[in-house]
Formats: C-alpha cells, structure tokens, sequence
C-alpha cells in the first residue's frame, strides 16, 4: 500500500525522491490505531490534500480559467455564459439575454484564416444544455467564417436544418464573401420559456447592402 511503500522508500535510505514533499508523509501519525482500509483511506486523504495544494501553487487547476472576449473582457463562468453580456469573439459580436443564452450573434462575414483549425467543444455534456437525439451542434456564426467552435458559437440545431438550409445559406454568403462583396449576418436564436434549446433561428444578411430574412424552424427528435 502507499504506507508501505513510502516506509520501504525511507528503510533503502534512496537519495532521489521525485517529489520531495512526500518525504512529510512518514511524520504524519495516525491519532489511532487502524483498520487496513482505514490506514488506506488515510494515505489516500494525504495524498490529495497535496496534490490539491500543487495545483493551487501552480495555479492549474481547471476551476480557476477565465474566459475572456477579444476585449479582455470576462464573458462565461464556468459552463454557463454570463447573462446580459455584450462580447466579442474571433471578431464577431455576441450579446446573451436574462439567463445567459445567446440571443445575437453578428458581424461582417470574411473566410477563416487557414491555419484556424476545427476544435469542437464538447458543449452536450455542459450542464444546463437541452440537446436532443437529432441535434448537431450548430454553428450560429460558421466555421468557415471563423465562427468560434466554443460554447458562445455553438446551439443545438436539427442536424437536417444545419446540414441542409442552414448549410446551403452559408455557402451562398461564403460565394459572395470570395467574390468580394460586402457580406454581414446577424443571427438571433429564439427560445420558449426558459429553454436553452432555440425553437427556432431568425436570420438576418446583407450582401453589398441588399437585405434578407429568413426563419428557420429548429425541429428534432426527443431529447437525449
């Protein structure tokens, strides 16, 4: 066990410990004698409170990342974007309602920069997320406009709405960014009630000033 082998450490007198630290161990006694897993449990207790202390000294523990906008500006805590937030990511402007969902994102459409690779956030397993069984994790602002693939980019969509409509949208902007037209896009997620699942997606785009708008239903299966 740990007790052991950090007794048969001391008893060979080795002189290189990776973690010196650990040498504290054999001074810590036991207010009471113990069962075996008892003993086990109070190593394993030891052993925690260390590396808990390391990664606070170190300042990695995951707890503490900031997410910050292209302003320096703090916009989501944790799992959760901050409510009533105005921001800014790979320059496009996102503003989140009373309880922190996305209900605007905009800006001037460019193609991405080639070295922005794809680097998909996990966003389903985020709490308070209401995927269903047929959702994508839709891009509001797309990928290959340099949209973000991070939480404040990324809703559930009906994967036949973002691989299909939605898609054929993006292509058609993205054909007219290539040909040098002046190409803007707002889009603004709609929700029921207090879900964070948009019912549906009001989309706004210009392309060298000539205006449309579109509403696209979000439609699916049942939830996952």
């Amino acid at each position: 066990m740990i007790g052991e082998v950090i007794k048969e450490v001391a008893g060979n007198e080795a002189k290189e410990i990776k973690n010196p630290s650990a040498e504290n161990f054999k001074n810590i006694k036991p207010e009471k004698a113990m069962t075996q897993k008892e003993a086990d449990d109070f190593w394993d207790s030891e052993l925690k409170k260390e590396s808990d202390s390391a990664k606070n000294e170190s300042g990695e523990s995951v707890d503490s990342k900031e997410y910050l906008d292209d302003n320096g500006n703090k916009y989501r805590d944790g799992d959760y974007l901050l409510p009533d937030t105005k921001f800014e990511v790979n320059g496009y402007k996102y503003e989140t309602d009373d309880k922190g969902r996305v209900v605007s994102a905009e800006g001037k459409l460019r193609m991405r920069d080639p070295d922005y690779e794809r680097d998909m956030e996990n966003v389903k397993k985020l709490e308070g997320q209401e995927y269903k069984s047929g959702d994508d994790r839709g891009h509001l602002i797309g990928h290959q406009f340099g949209g973000s693939d991070k939480l404040e980019n990324l809703v559930p969509m009906d994967a036949k709405l973002n691989q299909g409509d939605f898609a054929k949208l993006e292509n058609t902007l993205a054909d007219a960014v290539k040909d040098g037209s002046d190409v803007k896009l707002k889009v603004e997620p709609i929700y029921e009630n207090d879900s964070t699942r948009p019912s549906e997606f009001k989309v706004s785009y210009s392309i060298d000033k000539e205006r449309e708008v579109i509403v696209f239903k979000n439609e699916s299966e049942e939830k996952v």
